[in-house]
């Protein structure tokens, strides 16, 4: 899948490399607004990442002519938008048919995910990760805590991201995990979900500002409750990623 990014200077080459590669993408860069309008049938994208910050006067342009010679299905448009890009111009994107919005700090994460997210509303992945990987988001409040092995204390924190093989791990403040290294095994923990707690083994693969495990043996059900929860987070965070807030709704 051919992506071309739209954005002054060079700065997302290495993030979107990273992340998108992995999932079939070739990204070609363009600094120059009109060039790359001018360039589509040369270029033949399937998708368009286009910043508004950058070009605040030619987005608008941009993604009108895009959206006369192509459906949403058949050419996705998704702007980058800064931090103070208004609601009217939301909604103004929204009209124009641009499939999505992602803020501009591409190192969250969660802007990645929902980047990804909506590529994979309209396009199949060729995903050489094979995992879903997920970032709970502030409401969510996803807890894990373990019993120390050696100490026999609990510790306890916040899930930062999380896969049906691992995830990342930040302790509460004072926890004392410093002397548990990779490859130690922590055959009691517990992962609070929205339909209760499951119970599972892991071991410890980092340790270093985060925690990061991997997961060994469920209990029964487990593993298939951790997934249904991360199919359900990232269908919603799909969904999310696709609409426009109530509020900036084009009338």
């Amino acid at each position: 899948m051919k992506l071309l990014l739209v954005a002054a200077g060079d700065r997302y080459l290495n993030v979107l490399g990273f992340h998108l590669r992995p999932l079939g993408f070739a990204i070609e860069h363009l600094a120059d607004p009109v060039a790359a309008v001018s360039s589509l049938d040369e270029i033949e994208p399937e998708a368009v990442l286009f910043h508004a910050g950058d070009f605040p006067r030619h987005w608008k342009p941009a993604l009108k002519m895009v959206r006369e010679h192509h459906t949403r299905e058949e050419l996705i448009f998704v702007l980058i938008a800064p931090a103070d890009f208004e609601i009217e111009e939301a909604a103004k994107a929204a009209h124009l048919g641009a499939n999505g919005i992602v803020g501009s700090d591409l190192t969250d994460k969660k802007e990645l995910y929902r980047l990804e997210e909506l590529f994979r509303r309209y396009r199949p992945m060729d995903d050489k990760r094979t995992v879903t990987r997920v970032v709970p988001g502030e409401q969510e409040a996803l807890v894990f805590a373990f019993t120390h092995p050696a100490r026999r204390s609990l510790v306890a924190g916040k899930i930062r991201e999380i896969s049906i093989q691992g995830a990342s791990f930040k302790p509460a403040p004072g926890s004392v995990v410093s002397d548990l290294e990779a490859g130690c095994r922590v055959p009691v923990c517990s992962l609070k979900l929205a339909d209760g707690i499951v119970d599972l083994s892991a071991r410890v693969t980092r340790n270093r500002s985060e925690m990061g495990f991997q997961f060994l043996d469920f209990e029964t059900d487990g593993r298939s409750r951790l997934l249904a929860w991360i199919e359900a987070r990232s269908e919603r965070a799909l969904k999310n990623a696709a609409a426009v807030p109530p509020a900036a709704q084009p009338s």
